[in-house]
């Protein structure tokens, strides 16, 4: 049996398989995809796409990795004291407020990401401010990512999907992604899956995600594997996208237990994984194969299903 019959078995074995999408590639592309052809939620491998987008501006020295985010940030600050830097936001070792982000049904007033930051109606998340002390420890947390999103707006004035899509996904080839709320909507030819929660409908479909850089991206299983195969091209210096040295950062832990700057990192793989309201996913590459998989699925009650995934590709690839 293939890894593509073992795939369709364990994906079955979650009592939906349909709402299962996945992609399989290597260094020379894509080569394998299989499932919905359909728009998904990222959740939050969409903090993944904007580490690296950070990291290009380190690269083109528009912001500096070990500087105080109090050198860039102009809207807003971050209450508490101690020095907290663009590396430990990346890395979720800036010990910020531990938030997760649910997102807001359909009809549900929509906060800006000020509101967001600083917990004010109609946010439904508690104010982001430092907790912990920076760099000590590693606590992931959503926050982080809401802080580098209000610091790329800051230093660079461009709207952060607008920025995203010049620095990562059109560069990294990723035609069916985009960040916001709208892209489902402005690319209704792609069609969108639609989240469950235990197998039944979100009431009032997809929740918006005003957090873009922690939560808000959509994607296809086919553009996390073009995503993840050109930072490992990144990380063996075979890459336009992004200098060797900081991809390096990307897949070396901060911490012990950690991630690296903006990656998970495991045994002989990175990447990131990711759930939102309805929505669940992950996308791995293993470098010693050269192979990446990524896989998004429409509920976000199968993570038994998505953890066997994970353990599938990698036994196969790993």
């Amino acid at each position: 049996m293939g890894f593509a019959e073992e795939w369709r078995s364990v994906a079955a074995g979650g009592g939906r398989a349909a709402g299962v999408a996945v992609a399989v590639g290597r260094r020379d592309g894509v080569v394998w995809t299989d499932g919905p052809e359909l728009l998904f939620p990222a959740c939050s491998i969409s903090k993944h796409v904007a580490a690296l987008g950070a990291l290009r501006l380190v690269a083109d020295g528009v912001i500096e990795l070990d500087a105080d985010v109090g050198d860039y940030l102009t809207t807003w600050r971050l209450p508490g004291r101690g020095t907290v830097t663009v590396r430990q936001l990346l890395a979720h070792t800036a010990g910020l407020t531990e938030n997760w982000y649910p997102g807001y049904a359909a009809g549900e007033p929509v906060p800006s990401l000020l509101e967001v930051l600083r917990g004010e109606p109609p946010a439904n998340t508690p104010p982001v401010r430092r907790e912990l002390v920076p760099g000590a420890t590693f606590r992931y947390s959503g926050s982080h990512y809401s802080v580098v999103e209000q610091l790329l707006a800051d230093v660079t004035g461009t709207p952060f999907a607008a920025l995203m899509a010049r620095l990562v996904l059109e560069p990294a080839g990723m035609a069916d992604s985009g960040y916001g709320q709208r892209f489902p909507y402005d690319h209704w030819d792609r069609g969108a899956a639609t989240g469950h929660r235990g197998g039944v409908p979100v009431p009032g479909g997809w929740h918006t995600q005003p957090e873009l850089a922690a939560a808000g991206l959509w994607s296809t299983p086919a553009d996390l594997v073009r995503l993840e195969l050109e930072i490992d091209r990144a990380v063996r210096g075979e890459s336009a996208l992004l200098p060797v040295e900081l991809a390096a950062q990307m897949v070396t832990p901060q911490v012990p237990g950690g991630f690296g700057v903006g990656a998970e990192v495991g045994d002989g793989y990175f990447g990131h994984t990711g759930q939102n309201v309805g929505f669940s996913s992950f996308s791995f590459v293993w470098p010693a194969s050269g192979t990446a998989v990524a896989v998004m699925i429409d509920d976000d009650d199968r993570m038994d299903t998505l953890r066997a995934l994970i353990a599938l590709a990698a036994r196969w690839y790993g």
